[in-house]
């Protein structure tokens, strides 16, 4: 009777650490360990309070320096340095709290050969008026990439919910 329990604690063991193996990104290629979802959740953070609060470097930290940003109405910004410009301009040399709230949520994230894709949605609150007032809805498609700093949007693009009347 002891043999058997010896045996099923083995089995349980072995079960145990494979699965934990797996858990840690050994488990084939393309996949996303927890970690990995966490830090891609992450970038959508430091993109929303980068520009929520003026901060041009933590906004810029969420991409690839080769990174591609689509804006709504087709318009686009290419690369760190043009990314980096865009922030120098919109803020116009101000810092700090600008009054706007982006809440993102219902992360999607799948994982590819190259990296891995998101769709989140966003809500942007205007909250200097009270109530908080909605000025716009949609939702961001991005592509993501892990480089040498991390986890990087290399290409959003930012659509946005039209009004139906």
């Amino acid at each position: 009777m002891s043999k058997i329990r010896v045996v099923a604690a083995v089995a349980v063991l072995v079960v145990a650490g494979f699965a934990w193996v797996s858990a840690q990104g050994g488990g084939g290629s393309g996949a996303l360990t927890g970690q990995d979802y966490g830090e891609i959740e992450m970038l959508y953070a430091r993109y929303s309070q980068g520009s929520d609060f003026r901060d041009g470097e933590l906004f810029v930290s969420a991409f690839s320096d080769d990174a591609t940003i689509v804006r709504a109405d087709g318009s686009s910004i290419q690369g760190m340095p043009a990314l980096v410009a865009e922030r120098k301009e919109r803020n116009q040399g101000q810092s700090g709290d600008t009054g706007r709230r982006h809440r993102t949520g219902s992360y999607l994230i799948t994982p590819t050969a190259e990296g891995a894709t998101g769709r989140a949605y966003y809500v942007l609150l205007d909250v200097t008026k009270r109530p908080a007032a909605t000025v716009a809805t949609g939702y961001y498609d991005d592509v993501f990439v892990r480089t040498s700093n991390g986890w990087r949007i290399k290409h959003r693009t930012i659509n946005r919910d039209m009004p139906t009347e």
